[in-house]
């Protein structure tokens, strides 16, 4: 049964990537500045923090903008693709009764959607960091590793959330919430070294610190993740796609009923 599921997945990866390249262009159908909107908004982000933290309050770190950006490019990712994906069962729901291909790949082709995104904003921005920042050296050809683990997390949440939003439509409306309060408690915008035990426990608790945690290494301190840092998002992304995955497998036959 496993086999075949994995021989389905591979046989229609074809038509997921035409979904997602869809899903993506359509995005900016119309647009005048079309992909220029992936750099856009973490630009006017990373600039807002940078001056209410250096101009403001004054703190004293160098590159600030830099290591704003680490942080706030993956958090885009994360934001973005949850978002979509949340009510994607739900939109395409014609195409979802119709199970001419795996189901799953509805949200996922948000999620690579939102990839594309992302490695877009990190190709655009990489020349600059490395110019920028030279203590990086050659780490950021690690970074392939660390976007692969980020988006299986990041496709577990997206298949769980897309799947309990069916029965559950409040959960599309409480992601807005969830997302402020989450903002707040990943070290995006400031280094988790600045956060005090025992409150250091609720950002070491979130998984995101995890992943932030080692674009911020790569991309601004200059430094190589440890394997046990590694490990423990390697673990993370894991459980995140077991998870998502068992509540979907339970669920499936029973989607296209509820909507």
């Amino acid at each position: 049964m496993f086999k075949e599921k994995i021989n389905r997945l591979f046989l229609c990866r074809r038509t997921l990537w035409d979904m997602s390249v869809a899903q993506w262009r359509s995005r900016y159908a119309g647009s005048y500045l079309g992909i220029w909107w992936t750099i856009i908004p973490p630009l006017v982000l990373a600039a807002s923090i940078n001056f209410v933290f250096q101009l403001v309050f004054k703190i004293d770190m160098p590159g600030y903008t830099i290591f704003a950006l680490s942080g706030i490019l993956p958090w885009f990712f994360l934001v973005n693709s949850l978002e979509q994906a949340t009510n994607s069962f739900i939109v395409s729901a014609p195409i979802l009764r119709q199970g001419i291909f795996p189901r799953e790949f509805i949200p996922l082709a948000f999620v690579l959607a939102n990839l594309i995104n992302f490695v877009i904003s990190l190709a655009l921005f990489l020349p600059l960091i490395i110019f920028l920042n030279s203590k990086i050296g050659l780490l950021p050809f690690l970074l392939p590793l660390v976007v692969i683990l980020h988006s299986v997390f990041v496709f577990g949440l997206a298949l769980l959330l897309a799947s309990v939003n069916v029965f559950i439509r409040d959960v599309a409306h409480f992601l807005t919430t969830v997302f402020m309060i989450w903002f707040w408690v990943t070290p995006v915008f400031y280094p988790l070294e600045m956060v005090v035990f025992p409150f250091r426990w609720v950002c070491l608790l979130n998984p995101m610190t995890h992943y932030i945690i080692l674009y911020q290494k790569l991309l601004f301190y200059g430094t190589r993740p440890s394997l046990r840092e590694i490990g423990l998002v390697f673990l993370i992304s894991g459980f995140s796609l077991f998870l998502g995955y068992l509540y979907f497998a339970r669920k499936q036959s029973i989607l296209s009923k509820n909507i």
